[in-house]
């Protein structure tokens, strides 16, 4: 059963859009402008210049693997308890972002839409739903992804094409005006997302196929541009002053789509593109906590989902002003993201180098 439980490049692709694309497309988009400011978008392409490069390393770090299950490979060349610490570290950091991504998405519904509605509710619902689709299988979250990223995709060239008319594209002028420090700063944020490639690493026993650089580079580019649209939407629409003052700014560009005199008020719309990638992110992010340790029995698997799906709760219905917590996603929780996927990456590169060196050894004897 776990041997038919695979999926293709193209349809990991899919997966990578729903899930990194809502952090670069939504939860990343203010830090990078309050840091940048007008110059955000020049972040975006830095971290994409590194993440290109990094890609060099994770397509290495696959190929040393061979698609073998992570953890199984670890304890193969490193022992047991460095397999089992670092399968904890991936374990932590996915539950962390899922955690970030529930809270994100519950402070939005509250903010917006559901304003006298008990925070755990929606919360619960979305987590049970996320959980059901984790315990199920990997096909099954690519088969909602399929259908649910196509009109997610409808409905960014929407707004991204009705906006044309508010757009004032002087607002990127002038460049540069407070040096490069802002532009190095602001690529933290992004790099965060980025970094979440590491899920083709977590799941590549998943695949069918080994990851080429064709395929790492496209995802490098579609990222770069889920992310720029809004970034610079954002700031030709509003201003970066004002875009970096929003808590949501990709959702407040649907606040300013009309079509004609009567037709307005659409923002509604935003609520299917949130909600589907909240669901597909932390689906997937669940079920890497499911797989990163080779637990073959069904009751076990929903026993420590549901273990997961508590602690995620837990954390995010706890009560904690909305500035402390943006502080908090700002200032610790994306620079540690980007720094685990850096260190992380880093640590398995070095294994795979001791591993070609031994084997090199091993055929001169």
């Amino acid at each position: 059963m776990e041997q038919k439980d695979t999926i293709t490049t193209f349809q990991m692709t899919l997966i990578l859009m729903m899930v990194i694309g809502l952090q670069n497309h939504v939860i990343v988009i203010r830090p990078v402008i309050q840091t940048a400011g007008r110059d955000g978008w020049m972040s975006v392409l830095l971290s994409t210049f590194i993440t290109l490069l990094w890609g060099l390393l994770l397509l290495f770090i696959q190929k040393g693997i061979g698609q073998e299950h992570l953890y199984h490979w670890l304890v193969k060349q490193v022992g047991k308890p460095f397999a089992v610490i670092a399968c904890l570290s991936v374990y932590m950091y996915c539950v962390m972002l899922a955690i970030v991504t529930l809270k994100e998405t519950i402070v939005w519904e509250k903010i917006t839409f559901l304003q006298n509605t008990p925070v755990i509710l929606p919360a619960v619902v979305l987590l049970a739903l996320c959980i059901l689709a984790a315990i199920t299988s990997l096909r099954t979250i690519v088969i909602a992804t399929f259908f649910l990223l196509f009109f997610v995709v409808i409905l960014g060239f929407f707004v991204a094409t009705t906006n044309l008319q508010v757009k004032d594209y002087s607002l990127l002028l002038p460049m540069l005006e407070n040096g490069y420090s802002g532009v190095i700063k602001g690529a933290i944020y992004p790099g965060a997302g980025m970094g979440e490639l590491l899920i083709l690493i977590f799941l590549q026993h998943k695949l069918q196929n080994k990851v080429r650089y064709r395929t790492v580079f496209w995802n490098v580019v579609i990222l770069t541009i889920l992310t720029l649209g809004p970034l610079i939407g954002g700031i030709i629409e509003f201003g970066p002053t004002e875009a970096g003052a929003q808590r949501f700014t990709a959702f407040e560009e649907w606040g300013l789509v009309s079509l004609g005199r009567y037709i307005e008020h659409l923002d509604f719309l935003s609520i299917y593109q949130w909600l589907s990638g909240a669901f597909i992110r932390i689906a997937v992010l669940i079920l890497i906590t499911l797989e990163i340790f080779p637990v073959k029995k069904k009751k076990v698997k929903i026993f420590f989902a549901c273990f997961t799906a508590v602690i995620i709760l837990i954390l995010v219905v706890y009560p904690m002003p909305d500035i402390i917590y943006y502080k908090t996603l700002k200032n610790y929780i994306l620079p540690i993201a980007l720094s685990f996927s850096f260190i992380f990456s880093l640590t398995l590169g070095c294994i795979v180098i001791r591993v070609n060196v031994r084997k090199k050894r091993s055929i001169s004897l």
